[in-house]
C-alpha cells in the first residue's frame, strides 16, 4: 500500500511541549496490490481511513503521481435511485463536484441524438463552467467547476458505440496519467482511500517525585486500541489499552519523559499524541555555609538521589541563582547582613522543582572605598579612603616595596594618613582593611598600587651628525624609573618615545642645519619627575652640482643643487681669478643660483658656495670657468744672431726657440688667462 501526501494548510502551535495543530493535513493511501468493486473498496476506506479520494486540481497531481493501473477514486454517477439527485453531483464524502478530468469521449449519455461533453485542462488561477447536456427528458444541468473548458467535437446521433459504451450505473476510475473514465461499478480495480492526519494531544497531571496521570484524545473513527510508548532516560516501555488515560508509576526523580500515544487503526498507527515532562526532583541535601566575605557566601551540598540537571538558590529578599554544580558562592551582598538561602534542585528548562531546603549565616565586615592616593613625593603618599557598610572601628594600613619587603605598618582609627619614609622612585603596595571591636574580626584588604617620585636626571648631552642626534644622560636612584624622551624642532613636537629604561636615545632622519631640543623626564610608574632639556643644532650639509649655467666677456652666472632634508639656510658664494687677483664674495637667500659681473673677459675665475646657518658654514661646493675672451693679436719679432755662418737658418734653432718662448708664457700665464702663441713662417735674413 503505498502512501501519498498533499499539505493543504498546516498551522502549529508550540505551548507548555504540546505539539497542536489547527488545520489537517491529508494523506492518500494507494490500494494497488488489491482489488474490489467500488463499493467494497469505498467500505474499506470508510472503515480503515475516511472515505475513497475526493479529486481537486490541487491534488490530482499528487493522486495520479507513480499511479500505474486504472483505480477507483470517490465518483459514482448515481448515490441514490431518488431522480430529483443529480447524476455526477458529489463525491463519497460529500463534498460538491466542482472538477473534472474526463478523457475524451467520456461520460457516455444514454441518447440517441447529438450530445456535446467537454475535456478540461484545468489550471488554478481561472475559473469557468463545463458542462454537458443530454437531449432525453432528464437534462443534466452544467456544473461549475475550477477550470477552462475546451469542448470536443460533437458526437453523431447514429454511433453505435455510443450505446454500447453506456453504463446505467457507473463509477469512475482514473487512469494513470490522470483522466477519468467510466467503469461498471462492479468491476475489480485497484482504489485510493484518503484520510485527515490525525492530530490529537496528550497531557500529564498529578506530577509527584515519582508518579504522573497521562490523558490523550481519542483517535478518529473506529480505533482498536491505544499503543503508549514511554520513554525515561532512552529506555522505552510500551503497553496497550483501549482507555483514554493511565497512571505512571514509579518513575524516578528528576527524569525525562517522553511519551507518544499511537492509535491503532485497522492494525495501522495513526499519528501519534506526544508529549514530554519532567518528574519532580528530590530536595537537596547537607547543605553548608563553607567560605563568607563581606559580600559573598559560598554554599555546598549534596546531589540528592534520582536525577538533577541544575538548583535554583533563592536569596533572602527574592533574588534567585542557578548553579550547574553541587555549590554556589552568591556574592553582591550587604557586609554584616544576615542571610537565608534557600536551595532547591530543578530539571529540564527550570519550570520542575523541588522542595527547598535552607541555611542561615552573617557575612563578614565590609571593605573600605574610595581608596586614593595622593602627594607624591620622593619619599611620602597620602593615603585616604571611605569608610565600608556597616560597622568599622579601626583600620589597619600597610605598604610595602616592589620586593614585597613591608615598609610602614600601622593601625589608624581615621579616614586618612601620610605614610612615610618610603623609598625614592618606587613602587610601592598599600592596603587597608577594616577593623571590628577588639579587631576580633578583619575584613578584606583593599589594595591600591602607586610610585613615590623620581629625582631628575644630570648631565644630559647631545651629540649631532647631519641627519641624527643621540642623547645621553644620567638618571637618579630608584627601582621603577623609566623615562620619556620629547624632541622638538623650533618649538614644535617632533616625537615622544615612550618607556625607555636605558639612558640613551638617538633620532635618525632629521634635518640637516636645524635646531633640535630634546626634553627628558623621569617616570616612577606613571608619576613624573621634573623634566631637564638641551638643544643643539644638526650639521649642515654643502650644497652640490655646481655648474656654471651661462656665461659672456663680463658675466658668469652660476647654479648649485640644494640639499634635500634641510632646515632653512642661506648660501655664500665666491668667485676669484688668481691671475688678477680679483676676489668677489656674497650671501644668497632663497635661491640656488647667482651672476657675476664686470669681470675680464678671458679669464678663469674659480667658483665657491657654501651653506651657512645659525653661524655655521658647510665645506664648498667648487667649479671654474673663463669668461669669453676679447682676442688681440700681437707680433713678436726674433732676431737671430750666431758667430757660426748660416745657423740662425737651420730650422731646428727656430723651433726651439719658438718652444722655449711657449714655456716661458705658460709658466707666466697657465689657463688663467686666454692666450695663443703661433708661429708665422717668413723669409729670415741672417
Amino acid at each position: 500500500m503505498g502512501k501519498l501526501y498533499l499539505k493543504e494548510k498546516v498551522f502549529l502551535l508550540i505551548s507548555s511541549l504540546v505539539l497542536m495543530c489547527s488545520a489537517a493535513e491529508r494523506e492518500y493511501f494507494r490500494h494497488d496490490w488489491r482489488n474490489l468493486t467500488w463499493a467494497e473498496a469505498r467500505k474499506h476506506c470508510q472503515v480503515c481511513f475516511k472515505e475513497l479520494v475526493t479529486v481537486t486540481p490541487e491534488n490530482i497531481k499528487t493522486i495520479s503521481q507513480n499511479l500505474t493501473s486504472d483505480s477507483w477514486v470517490g465518483l459514482r454517477k448515481n448515490f441514490s435511485t431518488d431522480n430529483s439527485i443529480m447524476s455526477w453531483s458529489r463525491w463519497a464524502d460529500g463534498e460538491p463536484l466542482i472538477f473534472q478530468n474526463w478523457y475524451p469521449g467520456w461520460p457516455v449519455f444514454k441518447s440517441s441524438s447529438a450530445k456535446t461533453f467537454c475535456s478540461c485542462n484545468c489550471p488554478e488561477t481561472t475559473t469557468s463552467f463545463i458542462g454537458f447536456t443530454e437531449s432525453t427528458s432528464t437534462a443534466v444541468p452544467t456544473m461549475p467547476v475550477m477550470s477552462e473548458c475546451v469542448r470536443s467535437p460533437v458526437l453523431s446521433s447514429d454511433d453505435p458505440e455510443t450505446t454500447t459504451n453506456y453504463i446505467e450505473d457507473s463509477c469512475v476510475a482514473m487512469l494513470s496519467f490522470g483522466a477519468w473514465v467510466e467503469k461498471n461499478c462492479t468491476e475489480l480495480l485497484p482504489f485510493i482511500c484518503y484520510e485527515d492526519r490525525f492530530c490529537g494531544q496528550a497531557t500529564v497531571t498529578n506530577t509527584t517525585s515519582g508518579s504522573a496521570i497521562l490523558t490523550w484524545l481519542p483517535g478518529p473513527g473506529d480505533i482498536d486500541l491505544y499503543r503508549v510508548e514511554v520513554t525515561v532516560d532512552r529506555e522505552l516501555k510500551q503497553f496497550q489499552t483501549k482507555n483514554l488515560t493511565y497512571d505512571l508509576v514509579n518513575l524516578a526523580a528528576g527524569t525525562h519523559c517522553s511519551i507518544q500515544v499511537f492509535p491503532v487503526k485497522c492494525g495501522r498507527d495513526l499519528d501519534p499524541q506526544e508529549t514530554a515532562f519532567y518528574i519532580i526532583p528530590n530536595k537537596v541535601e547537607n547543605l553548608n555555609v563553607t567560605n563568607v566575605t563581606e559580600t559573598s557566601v559560598y554554599l555546598s551540598w549534596n546531589k540528592p538521589a534520582g536525577n538533577v540537571t541544575f538548583y535554583l538558590i533563592v536569596v533572602q529578599g527574592g533574588e534567585q541563582i542557578q548553579s550547574n554544580t553541587a555549590g554556589k558562592e552568591v556574592d553582591s551582598l550587604t557586609p554584616g547582613n544576615l542571610y537565608t538561602f534557600t536551595v532547591l534542585s530543578g530539571v529540564g528548562d527550570g519550570s520542575t522543582l523541588s522542595e527547598g531546603t535552607n541555611v542561615t549565616t552573617y557575612t563578614k565586615p565590609g571593605k573600605v572605598s574610595d581608596l586614593k592616593v595622593s602627594q607624591n613625593t620622593i619619599n611620602s603618599l597620602q593615603l585616604n579612603w571611605q569608610r565600608p557598610e556597616g560597622n568599622a572601628t579601626g583600620f589597619r594600613v600597610m605598604a610595602m616595596n616592589d620586593s614585597n619587603l613591608t615598609v610602614f605598618d600601622k593601625n589608624v582609627d581615621q579616614t586618612e594618613v601620610k605614610v612615610t619614609p618610603l623609598p625614592m622612585g618606587t613602587k610601592i603596595t598599600l592596603s587597608v582593611t577594616a577593623l571590628t571591636a577588639n579587631n576580633t574580626l578583619e575584613g578584606d584588604k583593599v589594595t591600591a598600587v602607586d610610585y613615590t617620585a623620581p629625582g631628575r636626571i644630570t648631565n644630559l648631552i647631545l651629540e649631532t651628525t647631519f641627519h641624527s642626534l643621540t642623547a645621553t644622560w644620567m638618571s637618579s636612584a630608584g627601582t621603577a624609573l623609566s623615562f620619556i624622551v620629547k624632541l622638538h624642532l623650533d618649538g614644535e613636537l617632533v616625537k615622544t618615545i615612550q618607556n625607555l629604561t636605558e639612558p640613551r636615545k638617538s633620532f635618525d632622519g632629521l634635518k640637516a642645519a636645524a635646531n633640535y631640543t630634546v626634553i627628558v623626564s623621569t617616570f616612577s610608574g606613571h608619576v613624573e619627575g621634573a623634566p631637564v632639556g638641551s638643544s643643539n643644532f644638526t650639521r649642515l650639509l654643502p650644497p652640490t652640482d655646481a655648474k656654471r649655467i651661462s656665461s659672456d666677456k663680463r658675466q658668469i652666472t652660476f647654479e648649485w643643487t640644494t640639499a634635500e632634508n634641510r632646515a632653512k639656510v642661506s648660501y655664500s658664494v665666491r668667485i676669484n681669478a688668481s691671475f688678477w687677483g680679483h676676489d668677489y664674495s656674497a650671501v644668497v637667500d632663497d635661491k640656488t643660483s647667482y651672476t657675476f659681473d664686470n669681470l675680464t673677459s678671458g679669464t678663469k675665475y674659480t667658483f665657491e658656495v657654501r651653506s651657512e646657518a645659525h653661524g655655521q658654514s658647510s665645506t664648498p661646493a667648487v667649479v671654474s670657468h673663463c669668461t669669453d675672451a676679447e682676442k688681440r693679436e700681437v707680433s713678436l719679432s726674433m732676431l737671430c744672431s750666431s758667430t757660426e755662418s748660416l745657423f740662425c737658418d737651420k730650422d731646428t734653432t727656430r723651433d726651439t726657440v719658438f718652444e722655449q718662448l711657449r714655456e716661458h708664457f705658460n709658466e707666466l700665464l697657465g689657463d688663467n688667462i686666454f692666450w695663443k702663441l703661433e708661429k708665422l713662417e717668413g723669409t729670415q735674413e741672417a
